[in-house]
């Protein structure tokens, strides 16, 4: 049917764009807050680009479903508000055709959110730590900043490199200032250096005529030592992904989540169907909000269908956190809430059919 698929793309394009700019503004806000880590010196800058895609999955829990709600809310009113609507049902098409437009949209929407939520959403939340806490147990040579004097992880040694030039290092600086294994403290400088890796994946850092000084005043053996080439090697040390201690429960799918019994994964567990349900929830809420009348404007149904939306989310998010710290059962909750935004919807989707106004009409004559 033309009118159809007409309303299809019209909504579907609205969705795009809400889609697209929601997804620029929180992709922006990810970006400023991994650029400060990466400042501050917590994360290397290879890490930088991953961590933002591997975020998009954070940003699609609540940006999916506001999407379709604001695709249908916005795309409707126009319509109304054009009278394009209006002429549609003069010309005998049923308001049921909404309902098919919306249905399948939902069928899309919904299906993407539930793949964000049980599979890539936990994926991506475990291959950040991972990223993350390898990047601390294994920082690498090129990610240093210059001018900072920055800490090994496991803090026997302070680094100082003027400046940094991709592989290649100007001023170098390493004091070991605990050392291990009986050595002695000791500050190597040296005006040059570069950084690679070998076959094995191991980080060799060269130091050209660099400069060893070995002890302390306390010692009468002080040394010092040149060395035309000064080679140092870092293995690098594997991540133990077996531990439970780095185990999150956003990282749980959501048959693990049910089979934990804890108040975070539980939490969890009903946050999630909250986000699949809230999208054919919603959806199906805001059609008949997105009724409007050309002399009103199309302010007077945004507004209220956005607070019942903000409500809604709201309301979700209160009780995941409560519930993560077992001061409410969110099994309960997640009932009343999405029931009673279900009676809702039904209300006012019934509120301007036949039976409704002839309900109305006799309540008001008597």
């Amino acid at each position: 049917m033309i009118i159809r698929r007409y309303l299809v793309k019209e909504t579907l394009k609205t969705q795009g764009a809400i889609l697209f700019i929601l997804l620029l503004i929180f992709f922006s806000q990810k970006l400023i807050r991994i650029l400060s880590s990466a400042i501050e010196g917590n994360i290397p800058r290879d890490l930088i680009m991953p961590l933002l895609v591997l975020g998009v999955s954070n940003m699609a829990d609540l940006i999916l479903p506001l999407s379709l709600f604001l695709g249908v809310l916005v795309t409707f009113g126009r319509l109304y508000s054009d009278s394009e609507m209006v002429t549609m049902h003069a010309c005998g098409v049923k308001k049921n055709l909404n309902y098919q437009v919306v249905f399948f949209l939902c069928i899309f929407t919904c299906a993407l959110t539930t793949i964000n939520c049980l599979w890539f959403g936990p994926w991506s939340s475990l291959k950040q730590d991972q990223l993350v806490e390898n990047a601390k147990i294994n920082p690498s040579l090129a990610g240093l900043l210059a001018g900072q004097f920055q800490q090994t992880p496991d803090g026997n040694s302070v680094i100082y490199i003027g400046d940094v030039d991709k592989n290649n290092l100007e001023n170098v600086f390493i004091a070991k200032i605990n050392p291990t294994n009986n050595q002695r403290p000791s500050i190597i400088i040296a005006n040059k250096g570069k950084t690679g890796n070998d076959a094995e994946g191991n980080q060799i850092i060269t130091l050209d005529d660099a400069n060893r000084y070995e002890g302390t005043a306390q010692l009468k053996d002080f040394r010092i030592s040149n060395f035309h080439n000064y080679m140092g090697i870092i293995k690098p040390k594997e991540l133990d992904s077996n531990s439970d201690e780095k185990i999150d429960v956003q990282q749980l799918g959501l048959t693990d989540l049910y089979k934990t019994k804890t108040p975070k994964a539980e939490a969890e567990f009903y946050w999630r169907l909250t986000l699949i349900i809230s999208v054919p929830l919603m959806a199906f809420l805001v059609i008949p909000l997105s009724v409007s009348n050309p002399r009103q404007g199309r302010l007077a149904q945004i507004l209220p269908a956005l607070l019942l939306y903000l409500v809604y989310f709201l309301l979700a998010s209160s009780i995941k956190a409560n519930a993560g710290k077992g001061r409410l059962d969110p099994a309960l909750w997640f009932y009343i809430i999405n029931l009673g935004y279900f009676i809702l919807a039904i209300i006012l989707n019934c509120w301007d059919n036949l039976f409704m106004r002839k309900l109305r009409l006799k309540y008001i004559a008597s």
